[in-house]
């Protein structure tokens, strides 16, 4: 009976050993999987979510991105497809033709060689293409510094406009004509691309007048005559230079046989800065 018994274990535990195998682990770490997360189809981003990952971007459509600044998927229809195994980087990327012509003419299509960064598209570095071309584009800025020499026009587009649209401060170059004079006072008399043709309008203080002329502005303030009440401006009017007749203010004073006579005002009022008083 024993060798019965015995003989039966020996057929029954093969084949619980030849059972199947226990499944192996393929995974290092155990994460419980949560598939509530993916019940809900995900919503297209909105440009704040863009901007949590490509935060360079963002920030320079928010601070200088001018026109660009609309949805990012309007120029990238394809986005996140980009496999380094595979290259195709530039074949991803939006074509600035897709919405502009060709806005500087033939002689300039590089597009990428002036505005190196789409996402700030005013903010254009001085390459050595921009700077021999720049009349291209300024040539009524070019028209004057030729036709009113200074030495303004002897100097580089790029010595003043370090950057693309840069409009430099007067006084990094000059000296102010006196204590106090606010910077926006320097264009009221002089374009900067002929600055030797000085215009000014009626009201334009004397002081300003005075940094050149000292002379004749330290004889007007001290002349006792109705003269010094009145502005340099307001006489040397329309264009810088321009020496006023005295008829323009003061009709004939004397009578026919005397102007005849003596036909120069100055000859008896000697000097317009400071005519003689009586006491």
């Amino acid at each position: 009976m024993s060798a019965v018994i015995h003989l039966t274990l020996l057929l029954v535990v093969p084949v619980v050993l030849a059972g199947p195998e226990e499944k192996k682990k393929v995974s290092t770490v155990d994460i419980p999987v949560k598939a509530e997360l993916y019940a809900i189809d995900p919503q297209p981003l909105t440009i704040v979510q863009c901007g949590q990952c490509h935060t360079s971007h963002f920030s320079n459509l928010k601070s200088s991105g001018g026109k660009h600044r609309f949805d990012c998927r309007d120029c990238h229809t394809t986005f996140h497809a980009f496999n380094p195994s595979k290259g195709g980087w530039d074949a991803l990327m939006p074509r600035c033709a897709s919405c502009h012509n060709i806005p500087h003419g033939s002689a300039v299509t590089d597009c990428l060689a002036c505005h190196n960064n789409p996402h700030t598209p005013r903010k254009v570095a001085l390459s050595q293409l921009l700077i021999n071309t720049c009349s291209s584009c300024h040539a009524a800025v070019k028209e004057k510094l030729v036709k009113f020499p200074s030495k303004h026009g002897k100097v580089s587009c790029q010595s003043c406009h370090t950057s693309h649209g840069f409009k430099p401060n007067c006084y990094a170059c000059h000296k102010p004509h006196h204590q106090g004079q606010e910077i926006t006072a320097c264009t009221k008399c002089h374009d900067v691309h002929k600055p030797l043709m000085v215009t000014y309008e009626k009201s334009s203080p004397a002081v300003s007048c005075g940094a050149c002329h000292v002379k004749v502005y330290e004889k007007w303030q001290r002349t006792q005559s109705k003269h010094a009440k009145v502005n340099c401006a307001a006489c040397h009017h329309a264009k810088h230079k321009y020496i006023p007749k005295c008829t323009e203010c003061h009709a004939a004073p004397h009578r026919k046989s005397i102007l005849d006579k003596f036909p120069s005002c100055l000859g008896c009022h000697l000097d317009v800065h400071d005519l003689p008083v009586g006491k």
